[in-house]
Order: C-alpha cells, then structure tokens, then sequence
C-alpha cells in the first residue's frame, strides 16, 4: 500500500499504528550481522556500551542514549564496539495496521517472512522524521520510560494482546511527535557543567566513576560537583552515578541471564558482596530476589532487531 500522508492521518480514523515487535538485546562484540528488509518504524535505544549501524547504505554512531528513528523497509546492518558492545532497546511500530486484520506480533525482517508487503500494513509520511532520524534522550526523559513499559509488556505476553499493542503504538506516536516538536529549552535550565557531567555518567556510568573524576572534567572542586548536584538534581554526586548504575543492573537482571556477580561488573561495582549490598540498601531489596520478582524476561531473537 501507499504510504499514507499527514492530511490523511488528520482527516482519517483509519490511521492505527500498532507495536508489533519489541525487546531488548546484548550485542556480542565480535559477531556483525544484517537483516535486508525490515518492515517497520523503530525506535533503537542504545541504554549502554556503543557501536555503529548501516541504514540502507549509510554509517550511524551509537552511544549511550542515542534514540534513532528508523525508516520502513530498511536495510540494516549492526556493528557492535569489539570492547564495549551495545546493550540496546527496539520497538518495532507498524505506523497503520489495518483494524480487522489477523494479528501477527512479529515484523517482516526479510522476503520470505510472514507479512512481508501485507496490504494489513503501511507505513505513514511524518513531514521531518523520514530516513534516519536521530535523537538524544536521558534515561528519565517520557519516551524512554514509554519504550522501556513497551518493551517489557511486549515480552511478558509475547505480542498477544492487540489491543495493548494498538495503545501502546498511539502512546508511542503522540510522545514521538512531541519530541519532534520540542525546542530543548528545558535542557537550557540546567548549567552546562552540569549537563556535561550528566552526559560524562551515562557514558562511562559502567566504569567507577567517582566525584573526584567529576570535578577533573570540569576543572572544579570536589564541592562545586556536589553543589550542583544537590542543588538542581536533589541529590549528592554519588547517589546519582549509583542509581545510574543500579537503573542498568536491574535492566541487565531482567533481560539478561548473567549471574548476580556479572551484572554488578556489568555496572561498574566489581566486588559481588559490595553490589548486592548497594542493590538492597537503594531498591529495598536484593538482586535475586528483583529478578524473582520480575523475571524472567525472554530474549528477543539474536538476529532479529
């Protein structure tokens, strides 16, 4: 079908987007791989580590809390970082499933597959986000906390629910077009040496950052970094890096198998007993129980993003 342009998504109630793939993947940093034709817009989150993509030809970077926009129908390459490799999030969104329509939960990554260049779906012309579209985010910003609800209620019932999967899509589309439209003032509330330090953790969050490394990026004291800090984030330095590192060990303990030791090296807290402590003392409760309690998640197919 032809792609449906914005007159029509205002002038039709036929405009359905639908969540019709999503989850999380470690990537392996010697191993590349492609799929040729992927049928879908997506949102590919890199939470951790870095690495690159082809998109249709064309070379993209990928670090922490990058968000890319991906066109329908695309090639795509990955290319993780050898010593770093990406931890990254994907949501696949059909932008109009025909309401009525089988339910297929899975997205065409390649000719031979179920959907492939189904008249059920289309994809929708959004003046400025066609090709890859590139966004930074912060890991408490709406569309980061919608993407990872997404990801984790997707692989909880396995793409069963359509009626959730078509909510979930408009959620996803209205937050998408008010990111689009949003002018960054809100970020300019903040100094720069704060923002700078805030992008320094989510960087390197995963490699004992102390406050002390802090204060020697932006050549101040030890007290400035805790000032600011206090002042406009309401917390000190070190609380901030650790539940940086904690929001990643409770991603890596539901969507990964890695024992209770390879999670807290994972995060930068390389003494097993020291992490576990950490985890109980902020979260209330301790690792193993977490994933108990919210786990197991299933992996999404390794050659399937």
């Amino acid at each position: 079908m032809p792609p449906i342009t914005s007159d029509d998504v205002e002038a039709s109630t036929e405009f359905t987007p639908a969540v019709c793939r999503a989850g999380y993947l470690q990537f392996s940093g010697n191993r590349n791989f492609t799929n040729p034709c992927v049928q879908s817009r997506a949102f590919f989150w890199c939470k951790s580590g870095k690495g690159s993509f082809l998109v249709n030809g064309h070379e993209y970077t990928l670090e922490a809390q990058d968000l890319y926009l991906l066109p329908w129908n695309r090639s795509i390459q990955y290319q993780p970082d050898r010593d770093d490799p990406m931890f990254t999030g994907h949501v696949h969104l059909v932008p109009d499933y025909r309401p009525g329509s089988r339910w297929v939960p899975n997205v065409p990554h390649q000719p031979s597959d179920e959907g492939y260049n189904s008249p059920d779906r289309s994809d929708v012309d959004w003046p400025e986000l066609e090709g890859v579209v590139h966004f930074k985010i912060n890991a408490g910003d709406n569309i980061a906390l919608l993407l990872d609800y997404t990801i984790r209620s997707f692989l909880r019932s396995k793409g069963s629910n359509e009626s959730e999967a078509r909510h979930l899509g408009s959620l996803l589309v209205g937050e998408l077009l008010r990111l689009k439209n949003t002018d960054h003032t809100a970020a300019q509330r903040y100094p720069e040496e704060l923002l700078r330090m805030v992008a320094h953790v989510e960087a390197r969050y995963m490699r004992s950052i102390t406050v002390s490394e802090l204060a020697d990026m932006i050549g101040r004291s030890r007290s400035h970094v805790l000032k600011l800090f206090r002042h406009h984030m309401g917390i000190s330095a070190k609380h901030y890096i650790i539940n940086r590192q904690l929001k990643q060990a409770c991603e890596l303990l539901l969507s990964t198998t890695r024992s209770i030791a390879e999670v807290g090296q994972a995060v930068g807290i390389s003494d097993p007993y020291h992490f576990s402590k950490l985890f109980r003392r902020h979260l209330k409760v301790s690792p193993s129980s977490f994933r108990t309690n919210h786990g197991p998640i299933s992996q999404p197919s390794e050659t399937h993003s």
